[in-house]
C-alpha cells in the first residue's frame, strides 16, 4: 500500500483551560521521515496521539492520505503506533504478539476462538498467511530464534523489536513512534537509531517519530519539527534547523554543548558591539538595540589553535577543562564587566597545539560571520552585508582614480 501524506491545519487542543496545541499547521509528504522534537510538555506526543485518533483535537482538521480523518475512529486510519513502554501482551509468545493486529483485523470472534478455530477450514488458512506474514516480519527484524518466547524472556532490544513487528506486520500507511528508544541504554539506542532509519526506507512508510534527545532527531530525521510551547517554531532538514536557527530557543535546545548566547548592542552605522569590542559585521540594528549573539561552541578559537583568528580577541579566564578523547570542551569566563561566560569546542589536534598558560588566562575569538544574531523577543535578525574592510576601501578609491 502506498504510504500517506499528512496536511495538519490549525490543530488545537485544550485541557479545560489549558491550551496545549496552539494552531499546528504541517504538512508531512509521503514516505518522509519526520521527527517531532521539543522539551517536555510542549505538546509533542499529544498531538501525535491525535494524529492517532486516540484524542480528539479541540479545532482543526487532519488530512491522511487526502482523506479527512478529523472525526474518524483510530481503527479506520490506517496507522500503526510504537509506544514508550512497547505495550506487550506478557502472556503471549513474541509470534502471538506480533499477530495479534493480523488475527483481530482478518478473522471474525468465533474463528478467534480456540474449539472453532480449529475445525474451521478458511480460519485455518487465515491463520497459515498470518504466519508466513509474522515469520517474514520476523526475519527482516533479525528475531526468528525468538518467536517461541514470552516478553519476560527478552531484552530491552528484543522488546522493542517485537513492537516494532507488530506495528509494520500490518503494512500501515502511516507509522507513529513515540519515544520508543528512551527506555534503552545508551549503545543500544543508538544501534536501534540506525536500525529504524534503514527500516522505514526499505518500508517506504510515512514515520513520524516523537523525541526530546536532539541526537535521535539529528541523526534519523529527514525533516525536523520543533516545538515549543504548543508551537511549531522551526520546521526543516537537521542541518537547516541547527545552522540557521529561527529563534533563540531553537539555537538554545539544538546542539550540545548548547549554543554561547553573548549580551550586544547596536552601534552606529548597523554595526554590533559585543562585550566591548566591535564586530566586523553590520547588522539588521538600530544603534543601543539590546540583542543577543549566538556563536557554537565549536566557532570559538583560543589562543594558539591552528585556526587563524578572525574579528576581535577577549581576554578570558579557564574554568575547567573536559576531555572526551576525540574532542576537548573548554569552559571559560570572559574577563569583562559582564563576565560572561563562554564554551569552546577543540578537536583533539587542536587541544595538542593550544597553549596551557599557568595563571588559565587565554585569548579567545570568533568570526562574526559564524554568529547568529537575535533581537529581545528571540527572532532571528539578518545581516546587512559584511563589513568592508581598509583594504577593501583602498581597492575600491584606487579603481575610483583610474576611471
Amino acid at each position: 500500500m502506498d504510504p500517506a501524506g499528512i496536511e495538519i491545519r490549525e490543530i488545537k487542543k485544550q485541557f479545560g483551560s489549558l491550551e496545549v496545541l496552539k494552531g499546528i499547521n504541517l504538512t508531512i509528504n509521503p514516505g518522509e521521515f519526520v521527527c517531532l522534537l521539543g522539551p517536555s510538555g510542549c505538546g509533542k506526543s499529544t498531538l501525535l496521539r491525535i494524529l492517532a485518533g486516540l484524542e480528539q483535537q479541540t479545532q482543526g482538521e487532519l488530512i491522511i492520505g487526502g482523506r479527512n480523518v478529523s472525526s474518524v475512529p483510530p481503527k479506520a486510519r490506517d496507522i500503526a503506533m510504537v509506544f514508550q513502554s512497547f505495550a506487550l501482551y506478557p502472556h503471549l509468545t513474541v509470534s502471538a504478539n506480533i499477530a495479534a493486529p493480523l488475527v483481530m483485523s482478518r478473522l471474525s470472534f468465533l474463528e478467534r476462538q480456540p474449539i472453532f478455530g480449529w475445525i474451521s477450514p478458511r480460519a485455518k488458512q487465515i491463520r497459515r498467511v498470518i504466519l508466513e506474514d509474522v515469520q517474514r516480519v520476523a526475519h527482516q527484524l533479525q528475531i526468528d530464534g525468538l518467536l517461541n518466547r514470552k516478553p519476560s524472556q527478552l531484552s530491552g532490544g528484543q522488546k522493542q523489536r517485537v513492537a516494532i513487528g507488530r506495528a509494520i506486520v500490518r503494512h500501515p500507511r502511516l507509522f507513529l513512534m513515540d519515544e520508543p528508544l528512551s527506555n534503552l541504554d545508551a549503545g543500544l539506542r543508538a544501534q536501534m537509531r540506525g536500525e529504524l532509519v534503514e527500516l522505514q526506507r526499505r518500508l517506504g512508510i510515512t514515520t513520524i517519530f516523537v523525541t526530546h534527545d536532539q541526537t535521535e532527531a539529528m541523526s534519523m530525521a529527514d525533516r525536523i519539527v520543533v516545538m515549543m510551547e504548543g508551537r511549531v517554531m522551526q520546521v526543516g532538514s537537521p542541518l537547516d534547523v541547527f545552522n540557521d536557527p529561527h529563534h533563540v530557543q531553537v539555537a538554545r535546545f539544538i546542539g550540545t554543548p548548547a549554543i554561547n548566547l553573548l549580551p550586544a548592542f547596536g552601534a552606529r552605522d548597523s554595526r554590533v558591539n559585543c562585550l566591548g569590542r566591535e564586530l566586523a559585521v553590520k547588522c539588521d540594528v538600530t544603534a543601543g538595540e539590546s540583542i543577543s549573539i549566538g556563536i557554537r561552541p565549536e566557532n570559538v578559537r583560543i589562543n594558539s589553535s591552528p585556526i587563524s583568528q578572525v574579528g576581535p580577541v577577549w581576554s578570558a579566564i579557564t574554568e575547567r577543562v573536559e576531555t572526551l578523547g576525540h574532542e576537548t570542551l573548554v569552559f571559560l569566563t570572559v574577563d569583562c564587566a559582564e563576565r560572561t561566560p563562554i564554551v569552546a569546542r577543540l578537536t583533539a589536534e587542536a587541544h595538542s597545539k593550544l597553549d596551557r598558560p599557568l595563571d588559565g588566562r587565554v585569548q579567545v575569538s570568533f568570526d562574526a560571520l559564524d554568529a547568529k544574531f537575535f533581537d529581545a523577543s528571540g527572532a532571528r535578525k539578518g545581516l546587512v552585508h559584511p563589513r568592508e574592510t581598509e583594504t577593501d576601501n583602498q581597492a575600491k578609491r584606487v579603481a575610483g582614480v583610474r576611471k
